[in-house]
């Protein structure tokens, strides 16, 4: 992989004139910028980012860490991590999502999301959930989603149930469906008394027996 100083020696420009060509490119005449940029096509040199955090420039993006607790497994939760990679992105952030498939075996996978110091953590699961907090996270920016937690106080995003429920319902009374089969969650999941309030106030709404 081409280094800064292979763009350097290619362009015969000085390493401080490479570096100013990528993060403030306004400060040199069109020629040198033209020559340093032609050098970095020509090697396809890609910046490198811990070595800009090292020398703390400002302009490197911030990084995002997402913990996926079994989370790219089901549409809604493939849809989930895109909607937090658009909204990092449309804020000049990187995201790096490092899949957990046991919270209870979640050394390796913290361990490799904090090696990349990120500016902060969303922890994220398949299914709404009670989730245990790893230690090690305690102490970092961190916000749930599609989870809960009673380990720390920390902001938890999460679907709303019972609103969701009630609309799918009142959608197939509306259409005419007066006696629908209902599968219900297991009373034992965080959303399932939750979503079966929600179908019984959609019947007793229309006042149907």
């Amino acid at each position: 992989m081409a280094s800064l100083k292979d763009v350097a020696k290619l362009a015969d420009v000085s390493l401080m004139t490479v570096s100013r060509a990528i993060n403030c490119p306004d400060k040199l005449s069109k020629e040198t910028y033209l020559k340093v940029k032609h050098a970095i096509d020509e090697l396809n040199y890609v910046p490198d980012v811990s070595a800009l955090k090292i020398r703390g420039d400002r302009k490197v993006p911030q990084l995002i860490g997402v913990l996926a607790l079994d989370t790219a497994t089901t549409p809604f939760s493939v849809e989930l991590l895109q909607a937090i990679e658009k909204t990092a992105q449309s804020h000049q952030c990187n995201t790096l999502i490092v899949n957990l498939f046991d919270v209870n075996d979640a050394e390796h996978a913290v361990n490799t999301l904090l090696s990349y110091r990120p500016a902060g953590i969303i922890f994220t699961s398949m299914g709404f959930r009670k989730i245990k907090i790893p230690a090690k996270l305690h102490h970092h920016p961190l916000v749930l989603a599609n989870c809960v937690t009673d380990d720390i106080s920390v902001a938890s995003y999460i679907p709303d149930d019972y609103q969701g429920q009630y609309h799918a319902v009142k959608s197939v009374i509306d259409k005419g469906y007066r006696k629908p089969l209902c599968l219900y969650l297991s009373a034992n999941a965080l959303a399932g008394k939750i979503r079966r309030e929600a179908v019984e106030q959609a019947w007793r709404d229309i006042n149907y027996p």
